[in-house]
């Protein structure tokens, strides 16, 4: 089962396309299928994903990497299913991730809800569920919490004290940082999706 992600950046208008281009090209670049992403109307983009595990946890990236620059956020519709690739090119590529993907990120704004997740199967409503209130935090990341976050997620293995060099900051401040940012709420909430798509993997591979 393969993973798709959808998105469009929040205030885009309001700042500057090479900040955000740039911060688009990186993550996709690292996260997707052999460059099959595309960035299309200036801010929005849908890539195929290397590790289908790993679907939020790309999503967390693109967002603090985003928010740590300024007022920058991002939706992101995630979805499982099948991906036919066609020469290469997620424009014109065919299967029910991309089409669900797309399909969710459609509808995100009047959700209301900035990350969703989209296989159709009974699952998803309580991952959705567990992503909205983690949004509640995670939407008011500062630049400050988004910068630690993204840090971490792209070394996991800084300590704080490493973590605080990186930033010009006291270890104790990381720390302070971390824990305003809900880092360790963060972890467990990627964990949760790891496992969401392993079930979801499974039953799809016994319904076939």
């Amino acid at each position: 089962m393969e993973v798709v992600i959808a998105g469009d950046i929040v205030n885009s208008q309001q700042n500057n396309p090479d900040e955000y281009l740039t911060v688009l090209k990186s993550v996709l670049s690292e996260y997707s299928q052999d460059g099959m992403f595309q960035i299309y109307r200036g801010d929005s983009f849908q890539a195929v994903l290397n590790r289908p595990q790993l679907g939020l946890y790309a999503a967390l990236k693109l967002k603090t990497a985003l928010k740590r620059l300024s007022s920058l956020d991002v939706r992101v519709a995630i979805g499982l299913g099948d991906v036919n690739i066609i020469e290469n090119n997620v424009a014109i590529s065919t299967g029910n991730a991309l089409t669900r993907s797309g399909e969710l990120l459609d509808s995100l704004k009047n959700k209301e809800q900035n990350i969703m997740v989209r296989s159709d199967h009974k699952l998803d409503n309580y991952m959705n569920a567990v992503l909205k209130m983690a949004l509640l935090y995670m939407d008011d990341w500062t630049e400050n919490s988004a910068s630690v976050v993204y840090e971490l997620l792209d070394n996991p293995s800084l300590t704080q004290e490493e973590l605080g060099k990186k930033l010009g900051i006291q270890q104790s401040t990381a720390s302070r940082r971390l824990n305003r940012a809900n880092w360790q709420e963060t972890q467990e909430l990627y964990g949760l999706f790891h496992q969401y798509y392993n079930d979801v993997n499974h039953d799809a591979s016994h319904t076939r």
